[in-house]
Protein backbone atom coordinates (compact mmCIF):
# COMPACT_ATOMS: atom_id res chain seq x y z
CA UNK A 1 0.00 0.00 0.00
CA UNK A 2 1.56 3.57 -0.56
CA UNK A 3 1.69 5.75 2.20
CA UNK A 4 -1.38 8.25 2.12
CA UNK A 5 -0.94 12.20 3.88
CA UNK A 6 -4.03 13.55 5.43
CA UNK A 7 -5.98 16.36 4.58
CA UNK A 8 -6.12 19.51 6.70
CA UNK A 9 -7.89 23.05 6.09
CA UNK A 10 -7.75 26.18 7.68
CA UNK A 11 -9.48 29.61 7.09
CA UNK A 12 -7.50 33.22 6.65
CA UNK A 13 -7.20 34.67 9.94
CA UNK A 14 -7.73 38.46 10.11
CA UNK A 15 -5.81 39.38 12.37
CA UNK A 16 -3.12 41.34 13.34
CA UNK A 17 -0.06 39.01 13.25
CA UNK A 18 2.04 39.19 15.78
CA UNK A 19 6.16 40.02 15.16
CA UNK A 20 7.88 36.85 14.42
CA UNK A 21 11.26 35.34 13.94
CA UNK A 22 11.31 33.99 10.25
CA UNK A 23 13.08 30.95 10.42
CA UNK A 24 14.15 30.03 6.97
CA UNK A 25 13.32 26.21 7.35
CA UNK A 26 10.80 26.26 10.40
CA UNK A 27 9.01 23.12 10.84
CA UNK A 28 6.64 21.90 13.18
CA UNK A 29 6.98 21.72 16.63
CA UNK A 30 9.78 24.75 16.22
CA UNK A 31 12.06 22.09 15.07
CA UNK A 32 14.83 23.91 13.07
CA UNK A 33 16.19 22.05 9.97
CA UNK A 34 19.69 23.36 10.64
CA UNK A 35 21.83 21.04 9.52
CA UNK A 36 25.87 21.09 7.96
CA UNK A 37 26.55 21.20 4.60
CA UNK A 38 28.65 17.64 4.97
CA UNK A 39 26.49 15.89 2.19
CA UNK A 40 29.10 15.19 -0.84
CA UNK A 41 26.41 13.42 -3.29
CA UNK A 42 24.05 15.68 -4.99
CA UNK A 43 20.27 15.41 -4.42
CA UNK A 44 18.98 14.13 -7.85
CA UNK A 45 15.96 14.72 -8.78
CA UNK A 46 14.03 13.58 -12.09
CA UNK A 47 11.71 15.66 -14.31
CA UNK A 48 10.50 15.18 -18.11
CA UNK A 49 11.78 18.29 -19.94
CA UNK A 50 13.44 21.20 -19.65
CA UNK A 51 12.67 24.87 -17.84
CA UNK A 52 11.51 27.82 -20.37
CA UNK A 53 11.73 29.97 -18.14
CA UNK A 54 13.03 31.62 -14.79
CA UNK A 55 10.82 34.91 -14.66
CA UNK A 56 8.80 34.19 -11.56
CA UNK A 57 6.05 36.69 -12.88
CA UNK A 58 6.15 34.56 -16.78
CA UNK A 59 6.50 31.20 -15.36
CA UNK A 60 5.47 28.68 -18.42
CA UNK A 61 4.97 25.52 -17.11
CA UNK A 62 5.02 23.02 -14.39
CA UNK A 63 9.19 22.60 -13.94
CA UNK A 64 9.40 26.66 -14.46
CA UNK A 65 7.13 26.81 -11.15
CA UNK A 66 9.62 24.25 -9.28
CA UNK A 67 12.59 25.48 -9.84
CA UNK A 68 10.77 28.93 -9.20
CA UNK A 69 10.21 27.76 -5.64
CA UNK A 70 13.31 26.62 -4.98
CA UNK A 71 15.45 29.30 -6.33
CA UNK A 72 13.35 32.45 -5.35
CA UNK A 73 11.74 33.62 -1.72
CA UNK A 74 8.41 35.39 -0.70
CA UNK A 75 7.10 37.58 1.88
CA UNK A 76 5.30 34.50 3.72
CA UNK A 77 5.39 30.68 2.95
CA UNK A 78 3.76 27.58 3.69
CA UNK A 79 2.99 26.07 7.05
CA UNK A 80 3.84 22.49 7.33
CA UNK A 81 2.43 19.93 9.47
CA UNK A 82 4.64 16.83 10.23
CA UNK A 83 3.17 13.63 9.65
CA UNK A 84 3.75 10.37 11.25
CA UNK A 85 5.46 8.76 7.95
CA UNK A 86 7.89 11.95 8.00
CA UNK A 87 6.62 13.66 5.15
CA UNK A 88 5.23 17.50 6.15
CA UNK A 89 1.89 18.46 4.48
CA UNK A 90 1.27 21.94 3.97
CA UNK A 91 -2.05 23.83 5.43
CA UNK A 92 -4.37 25.06 2.80
CA UNK A 93 -4.32 28.77 3.90
CA UNK A 94 -2.38 29.62 6.87
CA UNK A 95 0.79 31.41 6.56
CA UNK A 96 4.01 31.96 8.78
CA UNK A 97 6.53 34.56 7.85
CA UNK A 98 9.83 34.59 5.23
CA UNK A 99 11.05 38.20 3.88
CA UNK A 100 8.01 39.49 5.94
CA UNK A 101 8.66 39.36 9.50
CA UNK A 102 5.30 40.32 10.43
CA UNK A 103 2.32 42.19 9.56
CA UNK A 104 -0.94 43.91 9.91
CA UNK A 105 -4.06 43.75 8.67
CA UNK A 106 -6.16 47.02 8.89
CA UNK A 107 -9.59 46.86 6.30
CA UNK A 108 -8.43 45.97 2.73
CA UNK A 109 -4.80 46.90 3.74
CA UNK A 110 -2.10 44.41 4.73
CA UNK A 111 1.15 46.49 6.34
CA UNK A 112 4.71 44.11 5.87
CA UNK A 113 7.26 44.75 7.73
CA UNK A 114 10.94 43.19 6.50
CA UNK A 115 13.75 41.82 7.73
CA UNK A 116 16.68 43.95 7.38
CA UNK A 117 19.03 41.53 7.18
CA UNK A 118 18.61 39.77 3.75
CA UNK A 119 20.93 40.15 0.75
CA UNK A 120 20.18 39.37 -3.11
CA UNK A 121 22.64 36.42 -4.07
CA UNK A 122 24.78 37.13 -5.94
CA UNK A 123 24.97 40.90 -5.92
CA UNK A 124 25.12 41.08 -2.36
CA UNK A 125 22.39 44.18 -2.98
CA UNK A 126 20.23 44.33 0.29
CA UNK A 127 16.35 43.89 0.00
CA UNK A 128 14.09 46.67 0.85
CA UNK A 129 10.96 47.92 0.10
CA UNK A 130 11.85 49.25 -3.33
CA UNK A 131 12.41 45.40 -4.40
CA UNK A 132 8.76 44.54 -2.95
CA UNK A 133 7.20 47.55 -5.21
CA UNK A 134 9.32 46.47 -8.28
CA UNK A 135 8.60 42.88 -8.05
CA UNK A 136 4.97 43.27 -7.71
CA UNK A 137 4.84 46.01 -10.22
CA UNK A 138 6.27 43.31 -12.96
CA UNK A 139 3.05 41.53 -11.91
CA UNK A 140 0.77 43.77 -13.40
CA UNK A 141 2.93 45.18 -16.44
CA UNK A 142 3.58 41.89 -17.79
CA UNK A 143 0.48 40.06 -19.45
CA UNK A 144 1.81 36.60 -18.41
CA UNK A 145 0.91 34.32 -15.79
CA UNK A 146 1.96 36.50 -12.54
CA UNK A 147 -0.70 38.72 -13.55
CA UNK A 148 -3.45 36.69 -13.22
CA UNK A 149 -2.27 35.30 -10.32
CA UNK A 150 -2.09 39.05 -8.90
CA UNK A 151 -5.54 39.58 -10.07
CA UNK A 152 -6.62 36.49 -7.82
CA UNK A 153 -4.71 37.95 -5.07
CA UNK A 154 -6.71 41.35 -5.27
CA UNK A 155 -4.16 43.44 -6.86
CA UNK A 156 -4.76 45.15 -10.50
CA UNK A 157 -2.06 48.41 -10.36
CA UNK A 158 1.40 49.46 -9.80
CA UNK A 159 -0.28 52.53 -7.44
CA UNK A 160 -2.10 49.81 -5.07
CA UNK A 161 1.42 49.32 -2.91
CA UNK A 162 3.23 52.31 -0.79
CA UNK A 163 6.46 51.82 0.61
CA UNK A 164 5.85 53.48 3.68
CA UNK A 165 10.24 53.01 4.50
CA UNK A 166 12.58 50.98 3.44
CA UNK A 167 11.81 48.23 5.25
CA UNK A 168 7.83 48.62 5.41
CA UNK A 169 5.44 48.32 2.27
CA UNK A 170 1.62 48.37 2.25
CA UNK A 171 -0.10 46.73 -0.11
CA UNK A 172 -4.28 47.63 -0.54
CA UNK A 173 -6.68 45.14 -2.16
CA UNK A 174 -9.22 45.78 -4.55
CA UNK A 175 -12.39 44.13 -5.43
CA UNK A 176 -11.24 44.44 -9.27
CA UNK A 177 -9.46 46.70 -11.43
CA UNK A 178 -11.50 49.24 -11.30
CA UNK A 179 -13.28 48.56 -7.81
CA UNK A 180 -12.86 49.88 -4.49
CA UNK A 181 -10.54 48.77 -1.77
CA UNK A 182 -11.28 45.32 -0.11
CA UNK A 183 -9.56 42.48 1.51
CA UNK A 184 -9.78 39.56 -0.53
CA UNK A 185 -10.33 36.03 1.21
CA UNK A 186 -7.43 35.08 -0.64
CA UNK A 187 -5.42 38.14 -0.53
CA UNK A 188 -2.81 36.91 2.16
CA UNK A 189 -2.54 33.25 1.47
CA UNK A 190 -2.34 33.91 -1.95
CA UNK A 191 1.51 35.38 -1.46
CA UNK A 192 2.84 31.98 -0.97
CA UNK A 193 2.58 31.39 -4.34
CA UNK A 194 5.89 31.98 -6.84
CA UNK A 195 4.37 34.28 -8.80
CA UNK A 196 5.17 36.83 -5.49
CA UNK A 197 9.07 36.05 -5.44
CA UNK A 198 10.76 38.97 -4.36
CA UNK A 199 13.50 39.57 -6.75
CA UNK A 200 16.59 42.41 -6.86
CA UNK A 201 15.48 45.25 -8.79
CA UNK A 202 18.83 46.77 -8.75
CA UNK A 203 20.27 43.85 -10.87
CA UNK A 204 17.01 43.54 -13.22
CA UNK A 205 16.93 47.58 -14.29
CA UNK A 206 20.43 47.00 -15.73
CA UNK A 207 19.14 44.76 -18.18
CA UNK A 208 16.01 46.30 -19.23
CA UNK A 209 16.41 48.18 -22.34
CA UNK A 210 13.69 50.29 -24.36
CA UNK A 211 11.87 47.65 -26.34
CA UNK A 212 11.97 44.90 -22.67
CA UNK A 213 11.29 47.73 -20.28
CA UNK A 214 11.02 44.82 -17.83
CA UNK A 215 14.19 42.92 -18.39
CA UNK A 216 11.29 39.77 -19.34
CA UNK A 217 14.24 38.12 -21.67
CA UNK A 218 17.22 38.62 -19.11
CA UNK A 219 15.08 37.09 -16.38
CA UNK A 220 14.16 34.56 -17.99
CA UNK A 221 17.56 32.52 -18.15
CA UNK A 222 19.14 34.52 -15.46
CA UNK A 223 18.26 34.50 -11.17
CA UNK A 224 18.27 38.19 -9.26
CA UNK A 225 17.27 36.00 -5.86
CA UNK A 226 17.56 35.98 -2.16
CA UNK A 227 18.07 32.48 -2.21
CA UNK A 228 17.82 29.28 -0.73
CA UNK A 229 19.18 28.33 -3.99
CA UNK A 230 21.06 29.64 -7.26
CA UNK A 231 21.43 27.53 -10.56
CA UNK A 232 25.31 26.87 -10.76
CA UNK A 233 25.64 25.39 -13.96
CA UNK A 234 22.92 24.47 -16.77
CA UNK A 235 23.58 21.66 -19.52
CA UNK A 236 20.32 22.67 -21.94
CA UNK A 237 18.00 19.36 -22.22
CA UNK A 238 20.36 17.69 -19.86
CA UNK A 239 20.45 19.03 -16.40
CA UNK A 240 20.43 22.17 -14.15
CA UNK A 241 22.64 21.96 -10.97
CA UNK A 242 21.56 24.02 -7.84
CA UNK A 243 23.60 25.20 -5.38
CA UNK A 244 22.75 26.05 -2.11
CA UNK A 245 23.36 29.56 -1.54
CA UNK A 246 26.55 30.64 1.00
CA UNK A 247 25.50 32.63 4.01
CA UNK A 248 22.45 32.29 3.65
CA UNK A 249 20.53 35.21 6.21
CA UNK A 250 18.70 32.82 7.75
CA UNK A 251 21.62 31.36 9.42
CA UNK A 252 20.70 28.64 8.24
CA UNK A 253 21.66 25.76 5.41
CA UNK A 254 20.13 23.26 3.62
CA UNK A 255 20.50 19.46 4.46
CA UNK A 256 21.65 18.66 0.49
CA UNK A 257 24.17 21.08 -1.04
CA UNK A 258 23.48 20.10 -4.32
CA UNK A 259 21.02 19.57 -6.45
CA UNK A 260 21.16 18.15 -9.65
CA UNK A 261 17.69 18.38 -11.92
CA UNK A 262 18.33 15.72 -14.30
CA UNK A 263 15.71 15.79 -17.59
CA UNK A 264 15.16 12.18 -17.82
CA UNK A 265 12.49 12.23 -20.76
CA UNK A 266 11.54 8.56 -21.73
CA UNK A 267 14.45 7.16 -19.48
CA UNK A 268 13.80 4.07 -17.60
CA UNK A 269 13.30 5.86 -14.10
CA UNK A 270 12.61 2.53 -12.26
CA UNK A 271 16.05 1.42 -13.03
CA UNK A 272 17.48 4.90 -12.30
CA UNK A 273 15.53 5.14 -8.98
CA UNK A 274 16.84 1.71 -7.88
CA UNK A 275 19.96 2.37 -9.49
CA UNK A 276 20.47 5.12 -6.85
CA UNK A 277 21.21 7.52 -9.99
CA UNK A 278 17.72 8.97 -8.83
CA UNK A 279 16.30 9.97 -5.54
CA UNK A 280 13.54 11.63 -6.21
CA UNK A 281 10.78 10.83 -9.30
CA UNK A 282 7.13 12.42 -9.10
CA UNK A 283 6.49 12.44 -12.91
CA UNK A 284 7.33 9.83 -15.74
CA UNK A 285 6.16 7.26 -13.74
CA UNK A 286 3.06 4.98 -14.54
CA UNK A 287 0.80 3.41 -11.72
CA UNK A 288 2.88 0.02 -12.30
CA UNK A 289 6.24 2.04 -12.43
CA UNK A 290 4.69 3.22 -8.98
CA UNK A 291 3.78 -0.39 -7.52
CA UNK A 292 7.72 -1.78 -9.20
CA UNK A 293 9.45 0.60 -6.98
CA UNK A 294 7.55 -0.23 -3.53
CA UNK A 295 7.68 -3.69 -3.95
CA UNK A 296 10.98 -3.34 -4.46
CA UNK A 297 11.41 -1.62 -1.11
CA UNK A 298 11.55 2.16 -2.22
CA UNK A 299 9.19 4.73 -0.61
CA UNK A 300 6.01 5.67 -2.59
CA UNK A 301 3.76 8.49 -0.73
CA UNK A 302 0.73 10.01 -2.35
CA UNK A 303 -0.58 13.03 -1.31
CA UNK A 304 -4.28 13.94 -1.95
CA UNK A 305 -3.36 17.63 -3.17
CA UNK A 306 -5.40 19.07 -6.00
CA UNK A 307 -3.95 18.33 -9.43
CA UNK A 308 -6.88 17.30 -11.10
CA UNK A 309 -6.84 15.04 -14.89
CA UNK A 310 -9.51 17.36 -16.99
CA UNK A 311 -10.67 17.69 -20.16
CA UNK A 312 -11.77 20.48 -22.47
CA UNK A 313 -13.68 20.71 -25.76
CA UNK A 314 -12.84 23.34 -28.68
CA UNK A 315 -16.97 24.03 -28.67
CA UNK A 316 -16.09 26.84 -31.24
CA UNK A 317 -14.82 23.53 -34.14
CA UNK A 318 -16.42 20.43 -35.11
CA UNK A 319 -17.22 18.40 -33.82
CA UNK A 320 -17.99 19.39 -30.31
CA UNK A 321 -20.13 22.65 -31.51
CA UNK A 322 -22.67 20.42 -29.80
CA UNK A 323 -23.16 20.34 -26.75
CA UNK A 324 -24.76 16.52 -27.22
CA UNK A 325 -21.48 15.16 -28.43
CA UNK A 326 -19.71 16.59 -25.76
CA UNK A 327 -21.34 15.38 -23.49
CA UNK A 328 -21.40 11.78 -24.87
CA UNK A 329 -17.94 11.57 -24.84
CA UNK A 330 -17.65 12.46 -21.30
CA UNK A 331 -20.54 10.15 -20.55
CA UNK A 332 -18.34 6.81 -22.11
CA UNK A 333 -14.95 7.71 -20.16
CA UNK A 334 -14.20 4.66 -18.09
CA UNK A 335 -12.75 6.76 -14.83
CA UNK A 336 -12.64 3.58 -12.35
CA UNK A 337 -10.49 1.63 -14.92
CA UNK A 338 -8.81 4.36 -15.83
CA UNK A 339 -7.51 4.73 -11.82
CA UNK A 340 -7.31 1.11 -11.34
CA UNK A 341 -5.32 0.14 -14.45
CA UNK A 342 -2.98 3.38 -15.56
CA UNK A 343 -2.98 5.20 -11.64
CA UNK A 344 -2.68 1.75 -9.90
CA UNK A 345 -5.73 2.94 -7.69
CA UNK A 346 -4.09 6.13 -6.53
CA UNK A 347 -6.31 8.62 -7.31
CA UNK A 348 -10.59 9.64 -7.12
CA UNK A 349 -13.10 10.55 -9.32
CA UNK A 350 -13.38 14.34 -9.53
CA UNK A 351 -16.87 15.11 -9.26
CA UNK A 352 -16.97 19.11 -8.85
CA UNK A 353 -15.59 21.76 -10.64
CA UNK A 354 -13.72 22.78 -8.26
CA UNK A 355 -11.28 21.50 -5.52
CA UNK A 356 -12.77 18.74 -3.49
CA UNK A 357 -13.03 20.66 -0.43
CA UNK A 358 -14.53 24.49 -1.63
CA UNK A 359 -17.55 24.58 -0.13
CA UNK A 360 -19.43 25.86 -3.19
CA UNK A 361 -18.91 22.33 -4.91
CA UNK A 362 -21.78 21.15 -6.46
CA UNK A 363 -20.81 17.76 -7.19
CA UNK A 364 -22.40 18.42 -10.88
CA UNK A 365 -20.16 16.30 -12.65
CA UNK A 366 -21.21 12.75 -10.45
CA UNK A 367 -22.70 11.11 -13.39
CA UNK A 368 -20.22 11.66 -15.64
CA UNK A 369 -16.92 9.31 -16.05
CA UNK A 370 -18.90 6.17 -15.18
CA UNK A 371 -18.30 4.03 -18.77
CA UNK A 372 -21.94 4.51 -19.49
CA UNK A 373 -22.23 3.84 -23.24
CA UNK A 374 -25.51 3.54 -23.46
CA UNK A 375 -26.28 7.02 -22.72
CA UNK A 376 -23.81 7.95 -24.91
CA UNK A 377 -25.37 6.28 -28.02
CA UNK A 378 -28.81 7.84 -26.57
CA UNK A 379 -26.90 11.42 -26.82
CA UNK A 380 -25.28 10.31 -30.58
CA UNK A 381 -28.77 9.58 -31.81
CA UNK A 382 -29.97 12.67 -30.56
CA UNK A 383 -27.27 14.61 -32.39
CA UNK A 384 -27.85 13.10 -35.33
CA UNK A 385 -24.30 11.06 -35.36
CA UNK A 386 -25.77 7.46 -34.76
CA UNK A 387 -22.88 5.76 -36.36
CA UNK A 388 -20.28 8.23 -34.31
CA UNK A 389 -17.51 10.76 -35.23
CA UNK A 390 -13.84 11.56 -34.88
CA UNK A 391 -11.99 14.11 -33.05
CA UNK A 392 -8.32 14.71 -32.56
CA UNK A 393 -7.12 14.45 -28.69
CA UNK A 394 -4.33 16.24 -27.33
CA UNK A 395 -2.05 15.51 -24.20
CA UNK A 396 1.48 15.78 -23.39
CA UNK A 397 3.99 12.98 -23.87
CA UNK A 398 5.89 13.75 -20.96
CA UNK A 399 4.30 11.85 -18.70
CA UNK A 400 3.86 7.85 -19.43
CA UNK A 401 0.39 7.87 -17.66
CA UNK A 402 -1.09 10.34 -20.22
CA UNK A 403 -0.82 7.73 -23.09
CA UNK A 404 -1.97 5.11 -20.63
CA UNK A 405 -5.04 7.11 -19.72
CA UNK A 406 -5.86 8.03 -23.93
CA UNK A 407 -5.21 4.42 -24.71
CA UNK A 408 -8.51 3.46 -22.50
CA UNK A 409 -10.47 6.01 -23.08
CA UNK A 410 -9.71 5.59 -26.71
CA UNK A 411 -10.83 1.71 -26.49
CA UNK A 412 -14.21 2.89 -24.86
CA UNK A 413 -15.28 5.50 -27.13
CA UNK A 414 -14.83 3.37 -30.16
CA UNK A 415 -17.29 0.84 -28.85
CA UNK A 416 -20.05 3.49 -29.56
CA UNK A 417 -18.16 4.54 -33.10
CA UNK A 418 -16.29 7.45 -31.72
CA UNK A 419 -12.99 7.74 -33.33
CA UNK A 420 -10.10 9.48 -31.35
CA UNK A 421 -7.04 10.66 -33.38
CA UNK A 422 -4.36 10.16 -30.74
CA UNK A 423 -2.10 13.25 -30.23
CA UNK A 424 0.50 12.69 -27.93
CA UNK A 425 3.13 15.93 -28.34
CA UNK A 426 6.07 17.53 -26.41
CA UNK A 427 4.95 19.72 -23.62
CA UNK A 428 6.66 22.52 -24.66
CA UNK A 429 4.79 22.32 -27.73
CA UNK A 430 1.83 21.56 -26.27
CA UNK A 431 1.71 24.65 -24.38
CA UNK A 432 2.81 26.58 -27.44
CA UNK A 433 0.00 24.78 -29.37
CA UNK A 434 -2.19 25.89 -26.07
CA UNK A 435 -1.49 29.74 -26.01
CA UNK A 436 -2.02 30.34 -29.83
CA UNK A 437 -5.27 28.68 -29.62
CA UNK A 438 -6.30 30.78 -26.78
CA UNK A 439 -4.67 34.03 -28.56
CA UNK A 440 -6.03 33.40 -31.64
CA UNK A 441 -2.66 33.27 -33.41
CA UNK A 442 -3.18 29.30 -34.61
CA UNK A 443 -6.12 27.22 -35.15
CA UNK A 444 -4.06 23.61 -35.29
CA UNK A 445 -5.18 22.77 -31.84
CA UNK A 446 -8.40 21.61 -32.15
CA UNK A 447 -10.97 18.62 -30.72
CA UNK A 448 -10.25 17.71 -27.00
CA UNK A 449 -7.59 18.12 -24.38
CA UNK A 450 -6.05 16.34 -21.52
CA UNK A 451 -4.40 18.06 -19.05
CA UNK A 452 -3.85 18.50 -15.30
CA UNK A 453 -5.01 21.46 -13.78
CA UNK A 454 -3.79 22.29 -10.35
CA UNK A 455 -5.78 24.80 -8.21
CA UNK A 456 -3.82 26.30 -5.72
CA UNK A 457 -6.94 27.01 -3.10
CA UNK A 458 -10.25 25.96 -2.18
CA UNK A 459 -12.21 28.57 -3.69
CA UNK A 460 -13.77 29.21 -6.85
CA UNK A 461 -11.99 32.36 -8.06
CA UNK A 462 -9.07 31.10 -9.61
CA UNK A 463 -10.31 28.43 -12.23
CA UNK A 464 -13.02 30.40 -13.11
CA UNK A 465 -10.79 32.98 -13.58
CA UNK A 466 -8.21 31.90 -15.02
CA UNK A 467 -10.37 29.26 -17.81
CA UNK A 468 -14.22 29.57 -17.83
CA UNK A 469 -14.68 33.45 -18.53
CA UNK A 470 -14.44 35.14 -21.60
CA UNK A 471 -11.19 36.11 -23.29
CA UNK A 472 -10.32 39.40 -22.16
CA UNK A 473 -7.69 41.42 -20.17
CA UNK A 474 -9.62 41.03 -16.79
CA UNK A 475 -9.21 36.74 -17.24
CA UNK A 476 -9.76 33.77 -19.76
CA UNK A 477 -5.98 33.56 -19.79
CA UNK A 478 -6.59 29.52 -19.74
CA UNK A 479 -10.01 29.59 -21.98
CA UNK A 480 -8.66 27.15 -24.94
CA UNK A 481 -12.41 26.02 -25.06
CA UNK A 482 -13.30 29.34 -25.45
CA UNK A 483 -16.51 29.12 -23.32
CA UNK A 484 -18.74 32.44 -23.63
CA UNK A 485 -21.20 32.94 -21.51
CA UNK A 486 -22.14 36.48 -20.52
CA UNK A 487 -24.17 35.36 -17.15
CA UNK A 488 -21.15 33.24 -16.01
CA UNK A 489 -18.84 36.30 -16.30
CA UNK A 490 -21.73 38.82 -14.46
CA UNK A 491 -21.55 36.11 -11.31
CA UNK A 492 -17.60 35.75 -11.72
CA UNK A 493 -16.95 39.51 -11.45
CA UNK A 494 -20.00 40.61 -9.12
CA UNK A 495 -19.50 38.27 -7.02
CA UNK A 496 -15.81 36.77 -6.94
CA UNK A 497 -14.44 38.84 -3.86
CA UNK A 498 -17.35 39.40 -2.30
CA UNK A 499 -17.73 39.75 1.66
CA UNK A 500 -21.39 38.33 1.38
CA UNK A 501 -20.42 34.55 1.97
CA UNK A 502 -24.26 33.47 0.87
CA UNK A 503 -24.45 35.61 -1.72
CA UNK A 504 -21.25 34.49 -3.36
CA UNK A 505 -21.65 30.99 -2.95
CA UNK A 506 -25.53 30.57 -4.55
CA UNK A 507 -23.47 33.12 -7.56
CA UNK A 508 -20.67 30.45 -7.65
CA UNK A 509 -23.58 27.23 -7.58
CA UNK A 510 -25.47 28.84 -10.45
CA UNK A 511 -22.08 29.23 -12.46
CA UNK A 512 -21.58 25.71 -11.68
CA UNK A 513 -24.65 24.47 -13.54
CA UNK A 514 -24.16 26.94 -16.27
CA UNK A 515 -20.72 25.75 -17.07
CA UNK A 516 -22.11 22.00 -16.82
CA UNK A 517 -24.77 22.55 -19.15
CA UNK A 518 -22.31 23.08 -21.96
CA UNK A 519 -19.68 20.74 -20.77
CA UNK A 520 -17.03 22.25 -22.81
CA UNK A 521 -14.47 24.16 -20.31
CA UNK A 522 -12.25 22.19 -17.43
CA UNK A 523 -14.52 18.99 -16.86
CA UNK A 524 -12.72 17.11 -14.49
CA UNK A 525 -11.84 13.63 -14.67
CA UNK A 526 -9.77 12.59 -11.71
CA UNK A 527 -8.14 14.13 -8.74
CA UNK A 528 -4.73 12.76 -9.34
CA UNK A 529 -3.02 13.75 -6.08
CA UNK A 530 0.52 13.50 -6.09
CA UNK A 531 2.89 10.59 -6.03
CA UNK A 532 6.16 10.45 -5.34
CA UNK A 533 9.07 8.02 -5.23
CA UNK A 534 11.96 8.58 -3.19
CA UNK A 535 15.44 6.79 -1.98
CA UNK A 536 14.88 5.04 1.13
CA UNK A 537 17.79 7.65 2.48
CA UNK A 538 15.27 10.59 2.14
CA UNK A 539 12.90 12.08 4.00
CA UNK A 540 10.90 15.13 4.92
CA UNK A 541 9.31 14.73 1.47
CA UNK A 542 6.80 17.61 1.35
CA UNK A 543 2.92 17.83 -0.26
CA UNK A 544 1.46 21.19 -0.90
CA UNK A 545 -1.38 22.45 -2.71
CA UNK A 546 0.95 23.73 -5.60
CA UNK A 547 2.55 20.17 -6.36
CA UNK A 548 6.34 21.04 -6.17
CA UNK A 549 8.81 19.72 -3.80
CA UNK A 550 10.49 21.90 -1.92
CA UNK A 551 14.23 20.87 -1.41
CA UNK A 552 14.73 22.59 1.84
CA UNK A 553 13.03 20.45 3.55
CA UNK A 554 14.23 17.22 2.87
CA UNK A 555 16.75 15.63 4.86
CA UNK A 556 18.87 12.43 4.91
CA UNK A 557 17.67 9.96 6.83
CA UNK A 558 19.83 9.31 9.86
Amino acid sequence: MSKSVSKRSRFLSRVVVPAVAALFLALPGGMSSTVALAQTKPFVHAIPNDINSLDPADIKGQQDQEIGVNIYERLVQFKFYEQEDGTLVADGTEVVPLLAESWEIDGPTITFHLRKDVKFYPTGNPMTAEDVRYSFQRLVEIPANGKNQSGIAGYFTADQVKVIDDYTVAITFMDGPNGTPTLIPVSLTSMKFQQFAIIDSVEVKKHATAEDPWAREWLQKNVATTGPYYIADRKLNEQLTLKAVPNHWSGEQPAFETVVLRITGKADLVSLVRGGAVDYAAEGLTGRQYDALQAAGFPVYHGNTPSILRVSFAMDKEPFTDARLRKAVLYAIPIDKIINTALSGRGERAICLYNPNDPVCTNGYKDYGLGNLEKAKELLVEAGKPDGFEFDFWFSNALPYNTDIAILMADALKQVGIKMNLKPTPALQLVTAYRARINGEDETMSGMYLHEFVIWLDDPSTLTNSSIVTRTDKGGTGNWARFNDPRVDELHYTYRNSGDVEARTKAYQELQDRVLAESAAMNPLIVMGRTIATSPKITHVTFSQDPYVRYVYLKPKE
